[in-house]
């Protein structure tokens, strides 16, 4: 709900495949091992699935929120892993999966609040279609490549890319294409956000400095990023206008700049003002705007992030991630609870019974 989770894959996989594996784990008192290969599990076939619907930018263009639709599928697949389907049974849960997944991006336009409620419908349409196939519902077995109704020709239609599904199967893992958030918005909007807090503290200068921000982007840069109406946690975290102007405002980018949203703050509201978004850019589907700042006695700085921190390729360090995680956790469950979950984490392979840890997840 913070968009502060990991992406890539289905977008989210972290937020479906997670919860759905946690739960199987505790239920059967699954080892920590067992819960890793799981998560592995879970996150190859969430993308996997993603992958064949087109891809990720492919596929949401289409309307569909890929963590809702695809993701459902690595849910599916985590819980059967941890529950121990032999072949059949796991393909009967993938395919009820399927029959259940669903998700569509209509919340962007008001800032509705399904977004957050795509990945846990996700998550337990998962952990409901193991259940059932465990107990001996059959799902089709073509539920990707069925003809009529499959996955594929339904959501993805003519841009549908089957063979990806399975290109590298048991030896490309896809969790190792997974993203950590370093700014708590969408993933979309970091490379821009990351461009002017290089420039900002490069050249010393602060939003009283600011003439005017330009964004030079595509048409999907305008559609999905330039509302500047922001009423909700969720129209600041896809606001181009807001998310540049808080970090122009305050040089951050936390979780304080956008929860609760500071839209009425004059000064942010001012430089909001000062924030144009320019579709021209032939932009590919993982290429990243220009920012454009030009300042008040005629500076004109310029910044292009190819690749934003916490992607991939330029992966987060592993205490920046830790301080991220007890940002958001020890207000809930408290320093002590919260150390002792860090390192349980930390030895999850030699952990024989997985209850240990969702004890210390609960709110202490």
């Amino acid at each position: 709900a913070y968009e502060f989770d990991d992406y890539g894959g289905c977008g989210h996989s972290g937020a479906v495949v997670v919860p759905a594996v946690c739960a199987m784990a505790e239920r059967v008192h699954a080892d920590g091992r067992n819960v890793l290969v799981a998560l592995a599990a879970g996150y190859d076939v969430a993308a996997r699935v993603t992958l064949g619907a087109g891809g990720y930018r492919v596929h949401n263009d289409l309307g569909w929120h890929s963590t809702g639709t695809c993701g459902t599928f690595g849910a599916a697949a985590g819980a059967a892993r941890v529950l121990g389907l032999d072949q059949d049974r796991f393909t009967s849960a993938l395919g009820v999966a399927g029959s259940f997944a669903g998700g569509l991006w209509a919340f962007l336009v008001d800032g509705a609040m399904t977004k957050r409620f795509h990945p846990g419908r996700a998550a337990e349409n998962g952990v409901s279609s193991a259940l059932l196939a465990e107990a001996g519902l059959v799902g089709p077995r073509y539920i990707l490549e069925a003809a009529w109704g499959g996955f594929y020709g339904t959501y993805a239609g003519t841009v549908a890319t089957p063979d990806a599904t399975v290109e590298g199967l048991g030896r490309e893992f896809r969790i190792l294409q997974t993203g950590q958030k370093p700014y708590p918005c969408c993933r979309g909007l970091h490379s821009s956000v990351e461009a002017l807090l290089d420039l900002m503290q490069q050249h010393k200068f602060g939003g009283d400095d600011i003439e005017r921000i330009i964004v030079h982007g595509a048409d999907r840069t305008v559609r999905q990023f330039a509302k500047v109406e922001v009423l909700t946690l969720l129209d600041a975290q896809f606001s181009m206008p807001y998310s540049l102007a808080v970090v122009a405002a305050t040089g951050r980018a936390g979780l304080d700049e956008f929860h609760p949203p500071r839209a009425n703050d004059a000064r942010v509201r001012a430089l909001m003002d000062l924030v144009e978004i320019v579709p021209d850019r032939n932009l590919g589907p993982y290429d990243e705007p220009d920012i454009e700042v030009r300042g008040c006695k005629g500076q004109v700085w310029l910044r292009h992030v190819p690749v934003p921190r916490g992607a991939p390729a330029r992966r987060l360090e592993g205490e920046h991630l830790l301080r991220k995680d007890e940002a958001v956790a020890v207000p809930v469950i408290g320093q002590l609870q919260f150390d002792a979950l860090k390192n349980a984490i930390i030895a999850l392979e030699q952990s024989s019974d997985f209850r240990q840890i969702t004890a210390l997840l609960r709110p202490a």
